[in-house]
């Protein structure tokens, strides 16, 4: 009686031990996902910061290039005047012969 009361005690741990060794294997298999998941949102960040500091680059690119546009315009509306005011001349230069 008492070595079957103990086959079966032992029966039973096997069973709970098989089934921890299961749960165990299905956590590591779990934290093997969330490791692979976690490098690639750290090669995501790596990326959109590359991505960050060339936009950067660009931005300020493009703000020095707005300045030019500005002083281009301005030195359109000089040249203007100064030919509209060479024409005045040639005309009136030409009134007199």
């Amino acid at each position: 009686n008492e070595g079957d009361i103990l086959g079966t005690q032992l029966i039973r741990r096997n069973d709970e031990l098989a089934l921890l060794y299961e749960k165990v294997k299905i956590q590591q298999t779990t934290l093997r996902r969330g490791e692979i998941q976690y490098q690639e949102r750290l090669e995501d960040m790596r990326l959109l910061r590359l991505k960050i500091k060339d936009l950067r680059r660009e931005l300020s690119a493009t703000r020095g290039g707005v300045g030019n546009v500005d002083e281009i315009a301005r030195e359109l509306v000089r040249k203007n005047r100064e030919l509209l005011r060479e024409r005045t001349k040639v005309r009136a230069l030409s009134e007199e012969l």
